[in-house]
């Protein structure tokens, strides 16, 4: 088969709601907006992205649609044949991250497709065959907290990530340690992460954690601000629990400062603010190289964007679970009203992946 060709460009808003508020320190987020993109060669083939902007990881939806709508003309007529075209051609088109993560994705998509391969086998020489992944526990009640522990574990998730950064965080992971470890009579070893979302000074962050140090913690993602990687590499020094930069990665060049400040050893790589999966990809080698883990997440992100994120993860060189989860949302659809097909494109946008043992198969 030739190369594909780009022939159409389709653009659709869309809004879905979550199931639950996910509470962090710094917001409640009820909902995510975001642009399906569909791409379709000269065979009909179509590959399929997602653009949602998310507060404070890249630009906001109306300029993300109109980044969107500059590259949907631009592009057709252009022969996509490997993954150097899809980087030279975006490279060219100076698209802020979110959009160009979106038609990135498309793309990817596309010639996958056409070369009768799986996103994971285009991506990556060797790869990995399922993904382990963390369930999520907002900034919720202890209450709810071991409730939603409960379900998480019965459903055969063995890392758990609790957001912290509020007046009940300790009790809440405690609550969620003691839950998990009731399932530990079936030799299940459930791991804890926590995620402050910058909330922290320096000092409130260094004793937070001593106090968090007897619950067997994992790791803590961005403790303080992200701009403070000086203040993170004296947390880091000061305490026993792995430090996670979130945030602070916004880039190669922001990436490289972590490195150098030694302020995380371990990086969260969220491909969708980060501008692409091939971006996302090769920071990721950067840091392993350099010594540092990686973890893969979304930016909470629907099954389009979730599934490309899952297939990156798929790089051999990943070892702990990726924030990769597809249960947030209900099955509530918002489009505009003149758009006939809201049915195909919900099950694109809220379709789950089944999780055995806190995988994920691809």
């Amino acid at each position: 088969m030739s190369d594909p060709i780009i022939k159409q460009i389709n653009l659709q808003l869309f809004k879905l709601n979550f199931r639950q508020p996910i509470i962090t320190s710094n917001q409640s987020i009820r909902s995510r907006t975001g642009i399906i993109i569909q791409v379709i060669d000269q065979f009909g083939n179509v590959g399929w992205g997602e653009s949602s902007p998310l507060a404070g990881f890249g630009e906001g939806i109306i300029y993300t649609a109109r980044s969107l709508k500059r590259i949907q003309k631009l592009l057709i007529g252009v022969a996509i044949a490997s993954l150097a075209d899809i980087s030279s051609i975006l490279a060219s088109h100076n698209l802020p991250p979110v959009a160009k993560f979106g038609i990135e994705l498309a793309l990817l998509n596309l010639l996958a497709l056409n070369h009768q391969k799986s996103l994971a086998q285009l991506l990556h020489t060797h790869y990995r065959p399922s993904i382990l992944i963390n369930g999520l526990i907002g900034q919720v009640s202890p209450e709810v907290a071991a409730q939603q522990t409960q379900q998480l574990c019965a459903l055969g998730y063995t890392c758990l990530k609790v957001k912290v950064g509020d007046t009940q965080d300790l009790q809440r992971v405690r609550t969620v340690r003691s839950t998990a470890d009731a399932f530990t009579r079936d030799h299940r070893n459930i791991k804890i992460r926590i995620d402050a979302n910058q909330a922290w000074t320096v000092s409130e962050a260094i004793q937070k954690l001593k106090e968090f140090t007897e619950l067997d913690i994992e790791y803590v993602e961005q403790p303080v601000n992200a701009d403070n990687l000086t203040g993170m590499a004296e947390v880091c020094n000061s305490v026993e629990i792995a430090i996670a930069a979130d945030e602070s990665v916004r880039n190669m060049d922001s990436l490289l400062r972590v490195i150098q400040t030694q302020a995380a050893s371990i990086v969260i790589l969220k491909p969708m603010a980060l501008g692409g999966i091939l971006t996302a990809k090769t920071l990721a080698k950067v840091a392993i190289e350099s010594g540092l883990d990686v973890v893969f997440t979304t930016t909470l992100d629907s099954a389009i964007a979730q599934t490309g994120a899952l297939h990156l993860a798929a790089m051999p060189e990943i070892k702990r679970a990726c924030g990769l989860g597809s249960t947030l949302f209900t099955d509530e659809l918002f489009t505009p009203e003149e758009f006939s097909r809201g049915n195909k494109f919900k099950q694109l946008l809220t379709q789950e992946s089944t999780v055995v043992n806190g995988e994920i198969v691809i």
